[in-house]
């Protein structure tokens, strides 16, 4: 059988992927406290929104900045806050890992699209965007994690 045929996590091995699994959940769950215990907001948002939407190299995503996001603040600072805390938790426990992997990638290109970052950079949103696609890979919570108990109840793309 030759490399290309078959699933990742049949030549690689889910204890591969655990530190960067448990790293990244540590990061993810941590930022998303701050934000609860520091009074995180969607005026604070707004603002950074504001800021990077005038500074963005990404034009195709000013729109929905100024359409979306900037007006519905308060709604996106609560998502922003409770995915990172969710993401995190998830990543951790190795619960649902591969799910909350994609939980992952999904605010961490937004946070590259709006804040303008090169997709080829070693800036933080596209550094955890390549490590959760480690921990999707891997099926890294399947090493010392919920998702090794739960193997058999979970579609494959989740756990």
């Amino acid at each position: 059988m030759g490399l290309l045929r078959g699933r990742m996590e049949d030549y690689s091995s889910p204890l591969a992927g655990l530190p960067v699994r448990l790293f990244c959940g540590y990061f993810f769950l941590r930022a998303g406290l701050h934000k609860w215990t520091s009074g995180f907001g969607g005026a604070g948002l707004a603002k950074t929104l504001t800021d990077w939407a005038d500074k963005t190299g990404y034009g195709f995503y000013v729109p929905f900045l100024t359409h979306v996001a900037i007006p519905h603040a308060d709604i996106f600072a609560w998502l922003v806050m409770l995915g990172e805390i969710a993401v995190g938790a998830a990543l951790l426990a190795g619960f649902a890992s591969r799910l909350a992997a994609l939980g992952g990638i999904f605010l961490c290109v937004n946070f590259l699209l709006a804040g303008g970052v090169p997709l080829l950079s070693a800036e933080p949103p596209v550094v955890f965007a390549i490590m959760l696609l480690t921990v999707f890979a891997t099926a890294a919570g399947r090493a010392l994690g919920v998702d090794m108990l739960l193997r058999g109840f979970l579609p494959r793309w989740v756990a």
